[in-house]
């Protein structure tokens, strides 16, 4: 599926950033020079029963060409999605590959999402078939995949990995076990270039909270890898730790990508303590790693050496780093990855306003561009800020096709001339952007923007409470955690316990449950009616 229209895509490949060689081949290209180098490779403590594994670039291939035949066997046809739902290991890449090889589109499915919010996903997505494991740090992934799935007519396969699988389950490795009875992987016929096809679906959330589905071709995962590359100052192979969801954009254009384009090797790491992290890393012998750039100083501290950091955030007050060789993968509200390397001093940099050449040369490829779309102000005057719009070759371009049910979704904002609405509000100043926050309030936690309007609406609606509202608490090197305010009912004391047994009933998100409560006589608001959340904050803490 092709969605970047013919004229963008002629201008890109004409500039040299966009070309015909799609992930898959890019791999068969690095296989090629050093066949029994090692390509991927698990460390440190898995996540999932009996799943740990290292694979050379021949290896890798040799089970990827199986696995494909496998799937267009089973008829998973082009086009079609395939949600992964894995924590960082080896065997997704192999997956997420063969899925590439079939022709199919991979879809990222978060390990700590519920129930509701896989089968929200699926719909949105066309999600067709999926990929878990038997059980993922213990919490039963296989057993929530498959009742999901037993829901959800559109659902035709559930593949696993890892010991111990419920029944009612695919397992690959039993599918894996003789590769040369597979046969030859399908010859996919695409319409146009191959390249230019949708490969990665990214999941993001409005400030609303609906989900929004992203759609990537490989020449734009492509298009990352390379302005990665240059921010880092990547001459050389690198040993990549990834301690992203495998077939999250970071993982895939920040990682994987990076790491075959440079010749180098991706180490997958699931990481629950940042002893185990610096432990991994060292073990494996890491030149980088791609983590939550909350992590960043935390680990750094950690470590007897210098490493490069890959840093993945919001691009909304980014947090400190070491002065030397960090490059941020600004997601800008997970709707995208650019690149962009520290200043000498650890210090963030601003977006360019306007063109961003590859290098920083001005005859160079232009990787992005960035513009304000200035609010009008009183009496038709233009404010000094907007919406930030960012086009180019590495910038999602067109919305995901809504889904066949008729059931409206999210759609992605792109203007006629191809630039992606962001939601963030921002500001140019001496030709630089600085972000100011978005456009509609938003609270950030573990990385993720969430609607504190939203949260207000369901934390009112529980029986015991009169009012609600959230606020967000500063939570160290893991960012915020949620505080909740509440307006008992005449008679009523609600407790934190009462409110997440509570949840459990409403089917709320992980990242919706509050870690403080705090009753009050009433909910702080300004004269426009918005909560005043530091005041709340304030109160829970005095």
């Amino acid at each position: 599926m092709i969605l970047t229209s013919e004229q963008r895509a002629e201008t890109y490949v004409a500039s040299g950033v966009w070309s015909n060689v799609t992930l898959v081949e890019l791999l068969r290209r690095t296989a090629a020079v050093a066949p029994e180098t090692i390509a991927f490779e698990d460390v440190g403590v898995g996540a999932v029963p009996g799943l740990s594994a290292t694979y050379s670039f021949a290896g890798a291939e040799k089970r990827i060409n199986g696995l494909a035949a496998f799937f267009a066997a089973v008829g998973l046809r082009p086009d079609m999605v395939l949600g992964i739902h894995l924590p960082p290991c080896a065997d997704a890449a192999i997956i997420l590959f063969a899925a590439l090889k079939a022709g199919l589109v991979v879809a990222p499915l978060p390990i700590y999402w519920t129930k509701s919010e896989i089968e929200a996903a699926i719909e949105a997505a066309s999600i067709k078939a999926m990929v878990t494991a038997s059980e993922i740090e213990s919490e039963p992934s296989g057993e929530l995949v498959r009742d999901v799935a037993a829901d959800t007519f559109a659902i035709r396969f559930v593949f696993a990995v890892g010991d111990g699988q419920p029944d009612g389950l695919i397992d690959l490795s039993e599918v894996l076990a003789d590769l040369d009875a597979l046969g030859e992987p399908p010859e996919v016929t695409r319409r146009g270039e191959a390249a230019d096809h949708i490969a990665l679906l990214s999941m993001a959330r409005t400030p609303d909270d609906e989900l929004l589905i992203v759609p990537y071709s490989h020449n734009q995962l492509m298009a990352i890898a390379t302005g990665h590359l240059l921010e880092a100052g990547i001459v050389a192979p690198e040993t990549i730790v990834s301690t992203m969801h495998p077939a999250s954009l970071a993982s895939v254009a920040g990682s994987i990508v990076t790491a075959l384009m440079s010749g180098g090797r991706v180490a997958f790491h699931h990481g629950t303590s940042l002893a185990g992290l610096a432990e991994a890393v060292e073990s494996v012998g890491a030149d980088r790693i791609v983590l939550p750039e909350v992590m960043v100083a935390p680990l750094a501290a950690q470590l007897d050496r210098p490493l490069a950091f890959s840093a993945v955030g919001v691009g909304l007050g980014l947090a400190p780093a070491p002065a030397a060789r960090t490059v941020d993968l600004l997601t800008l509200g997970g709707l995208c990855l650019i690149p962009r390397a520290r200043d000498a001093d650890g210090g963030s940099v601003a977006l360019p306003a306007g063109a961003a050449h590859m290098g920083g040369l001005s005859a160079a490829p232009i990787l992005f561009e960035a513009r304000v779309k200035a609010k009008a102000g009183a009496r038709g005057r233009k404010a000094d800020g907007g919406e930030l719009l960012l086009g180019g070759a590495l910038i999602p371009d067109a919305p995901w096709p809504e889904p066949q049910s008729g059931r409206r979704s999210a759609l992605l904002g792109v203007t006629s001339d191809g630039f992606l609405r962001t939601g963030l509000a921002a500001e140019e100043r001496e030709g630089r952007l600085t972000i100011t926050g978005t456009l509609d309030e938003t609270i950030g936690i573990a990385g993720i923007t969430v609607s504190p309007k939203r949260l207000d609406a369901l934390f009112s609606r529980h029986p015991s409470v009169e009012d609600a509202a959230v606020f967000p608490i500063e939570a160290g090197p893991v960012g915020h955690r949620l505080g909740l305010a509440v307006v008992p009912r005449s008679g009523e004391r609600p407790s934190l316990t009462d409110l997440l047994i509570w949840l459990e009933g409403e089917e709320a998100g992980k990242l919706d449950r509050p870690a403080a409560l705090v009753s009050v006589p009433e909910i702080p608001r300004n004269a426009d009616g918005t909560v005043r959340r530091e005041a709340l904050f304030l109160a829970a803490v005095a």
